[in-house]
C-alpha cells in the first residue's frame, strides 16, 4: 500500500530537541539529592576527624586544615568514613533518591517534611550552640569572611550539626517516600480538600469571637492569681 504524503512527511520530520529550560525536575532533583549525600559524608568526614585528632595513637605529626592542625590518622580516619557514606549512599539508596508519586499530596507531604525540617535544624543549632568557647569544636578553622556584612567563620562544630541535620531529613525522606506513608499522606490531603470551610466572614467572626473570649479569660485568671497571692502573703502563708 504506497504511503500518503502526510505518512512520508511524519517520517522524515527530524527528532525535536528537548525543552529548552534546563534539566527536568526529577533529573534536579537527583542532583541536588547527590549534593546532600555529599555534604553528609563531608560532615561526618570531618566529625570523625575533629573528634579522634586528640587520641595520642593517631600520630605525632600534625597535618594543617585551615587554621588547625589534625593528626593524620584521624584525617585517615575522617577520609576514609566520608567515602564509605558517599559510597554506601549512593551505591544501596540512589535508586531510592526519588519523590515516589509526584503532583499527589504535595501540600501534606511537603507540609510534613517541613515540619520535621525545622524541628531537626533547631536540633542542629542546638549542637551547633553546645561547646564552649574554648573548645576545639569551637576554633576558627577559615576565615573570617565578610558575607552580608557579617564575619563568618568556618568551626569544627559545624561538621556534626550538618552531618546530623541531613542524616535524619535523609531518613525522614526515605520513611515519608515509602508507599505506605506516601498513601497515608495523600489520602489525608484528599480528606482534607473534602472539608467544607467556611464563608471569610463567618471565619472572621468567629475567630474575633475565640480571641476575646480567651482574653477575657486570661485577664480574669490573672487578677485572681494575684489578689490570691496577696491574701497568701497577707496571711504569711506560703512561700
Amino acid at each position: 500500500m504506497p504511503e500518503t504524503k502526510d505518512e512520508k512527511q511524519v517520517q522524515q520530520q527530524p527528532p525535536q530537541p528537548a525543552a529548552a529550560g534546563g534539566a527536568s525536575k526529577p533529573e534536579l532533583f537527583r542532583v541536588l539529592s547527590r549534593v546532600c549525600v555529599a555534604l553528609m559524608a563531608l560532615g561526618w568526614a570531618g566529625t570523625a576527624t575533629f573528634l579522634l585528632t586528640g587520641l595520642s595513637f593517631m600520630g605525632s605529626e600534625s597535618v594543617p586544615l585551615g587554621r588547625l592542625h589534625v593528626r593524620p590518622g584521624a584525617l585517615g580516619v575522617g577520609v576514609l568514613l566520608g567515602a564509605a557514606v558517599a559510597f554506601g549512599l549512593l551505591k544501596k539508596l540512589g535508586d531510592k533518591m526519588v519523590w515516589s508519586r509526584p503532583g499527589l499530596g504535595r501540600a501534606v507531604r511537603l507540609s510534613a517534611f517541613g515540619g520535621i525540617a525545622a524541628l531537626t535544624a533547631f536540633g542542629a543549632y542546638a549542637l551547633y550552640m553546645a561547646p564552649t568557647i574554648h573548645s576545639l569544636w569551637w576554633a576558627d578553622v577559615v576565615g573570617p569572611a565578610m558575607i552580608f556584612g557579617k564575619a563568618l567563620t568556618l568551626k569544627p562544630i559545624l561538621f556534626p550539626a550538618v552531618a546530623v541535620f541531613l542524616s535524619v531529613m535523609s531518613g525522614v525522606f526515605l520513611l515519608l517516600n515509602q508507599e505506605k506513608w506516601a498513601d497515608f499522606l495523600i489520602e489525608t490531603e484528599g480528606e482534607i480538600k473534602k472539608v467544607s470551610w467556611p464563608a471569610r466572614k463567618e471565619f472572621m467572626g468567629s475567630a474575633m469571637i475565640v480571641v476575646l473570649v480567651v482574653a477575657i479569660v486570661s485577664m480574669f485568671l490573672h487578677y485572681v492569681d494575684k489578689g490570691l497571692s496577696q491574701l497568701m502573703q497577707y496571711w504569711g502563708v506560703g512561700f
